[in-house]
């Protein structure tokens, strides 16, 4: 039997803000199927909409705090829907002009190696950046923009506040985006791509 089919939206934000995870999964029934055709409708691909239903629902979760029952939780839901689907498209653009640009540099007869070798040149130019941040800046950047950690998560691993850790992260992407950006269109693209 479901305990919570039958409560209200705000009930439910009352208790998600509580960490309820069985008033999360009422909630996630009642509003993925909906999130879902919201994203398809801009996204046109199937698995492009579910994984961002995925994005949606941990960003509500992580974000539960903020929740207000005296307001409607299905605005919140969609606005956050509203903002990942926007992150996702500027994302795909920016990868996709990616892309474009080194195809349209490839000569007609030439392998497929040089979007390869144009890229690995990127990566090599971001890591000797990276090499000169500070130690702590260095670290929290690669467990960040490499192993995919959020704030929260490097603020346990490394026992800081997320607040230091987000200070260590902007500067580190200001310092990289001041380097980048005097660089070519290609340089530009890839720094958006990887720290965008």
């Amino acid at each position: 039997m479901k305990l919570f089919e039958n409560i209200s939206d705000a009930e439910l934000a009352r208790k998600i803000k509580a960490g309820e995870k069985n008033a999360y999964q009422e909630l996630f029934e009642r509003y993925a199927p909906r999130i879902y055709q919201f994203s398809l409708s801009y996204l046109k691909n199937n698995a492009d909409a579910e994984e961002l239903v995925q994005d949606v629902f941990l960003k509500i979760w992580e974000k539960r705090d903020m929740l207000d029952d005296s307001k409607n939780i299905k605005s919140f839901i969609f606005k956050v829907a509203i903002n990942t689907i926007y992150d996702f498209i500027r994302h795909k653009n920016i990868e996709n002009a990616f892309n474009d640009y080194t195809r349209a540099s490839v000569e007609p007869n030439s392998d497929n190696t040089w979007h390869t070798v144009i890229y690995d040149e990127m990566q090599e130019n971001l890591q000797r950046l990276v090499a000169q941040l500070p130690a702590q800046q260095q670290k929290i950047f690669r467990l960040s923009k490499e192993e995919g950690l959020t704030s929260e998560e490097i603020a346990v691993k490394l026992n800081l506040s997320k607040r230091t850790v987000d200070n260590h992260l902007y500067r580190a992407v200001s310092f990289l985006k001041e380097h980048f950006k005097g660089e070519s269109f290609i340089s530009a693209l890839f720094f958006y791509l990887i720290c965008g």
